[in-house]
């Protein structure tokens, strides 16, 4: 008996099965862990901003008010004067990007009055108040060092102080201040540290200074003091 052969159609189906079973292998996806053939470049990304320093800086003109407390830290002739007290005044001065300031200082002290006793051997004791005031004023060179958010400064300023006395009609000589002229002016140097907070244009902080005198019937002191100020 024949065997019958294929219609015409029969061999259509086998050649399209055959096409779309090759396109259909060719369209799926590569299995996991295999590399394909051609990698896509990444693109690349945007360089992120450099990030801004937390280092404060007072590079500038800057002015300051400064107030605060005096106190003299050894007598002058047995009297214990007190020329500073209270204590006001202004500081201007530049700084340069690496920490080198200069600048110039001024300052008047309220002082107060003291009671004072004098018993001279061949002449009976007796009591008198000394009052006494001053104003100075120098230039100063200093160097900034940044602490964190803070600004540690030190400086040393040389000037000169003008202190006004009154010992209440009591004679300069009987109390062996009679050389000193009034008011009495004598040169000082002051080593000085602050802390301060810059921020913006504000600057605020605390500090200390050490008024040395060279003039010996002027008696040195030791300052604190606050100061409140802008960069310009």
């Amino acid at each position: 008996m024949p065997r019958p052969r294929p219609t015409r159609s029969l061999w259509l189906g086998f050649v399209f099965a055959g096409v779309f079973g090759i396109r259909t292998a060719h369209a799926e996806p590569a299995p996991a862990g295999t590399s394909p053939a051609v990698t896509a470049r990444a693109a690349p990304l945007p360089a992120a901003p450099p990030a801004e320093s937390s280092t404060p800086a007072l590079a500038g003109l800057t002015m300051l008010v400064t107030g605060g407390y005096g106190a003299s830290t050894h007598e002058v002739r047995g009297m214990g004067l007190a020329p500073y007290g209270a204590m006001f005044g202004l500081d201007a001065g530049f700084t340069f990007p690496f920490g080198l300031r200069l600048g110039a200082y001024g300052g008047f002290s309220l002082g107060r009055t003291t009671d004072e006793r004098r018993d001279p051997i061949v002449r009976r004791a007796f009591d008198f108040k000394a009052d006494t005031s001053s104003v100075n004023a120098g230039l100063a060179v200093g160097w900034d060092v940044p602490v964190y958010c803070l600004v540690l400064r030190y400086g040393l300023g040389l000037g000169v102080t003008s202190m006004k006395w009154d010992f209440g009609g009591v004679d300069a000589d009987d109390v062996r201040y009679g050389d000193a002229k009034n008011p009495n002016v004598g040169f000082h140097f002051v080593p000085s540290a602050e802390l301060l907070w810059p921020h913006g244009r504000f600057i605020g902080g605390v500090g200390f200074d050490y008024l040395v005198h060279v003039n010996g019937t002027i008696p040195s002191a030791f300052v604190g003091k606050a100061l409140v100020g802008v960069k310009l």
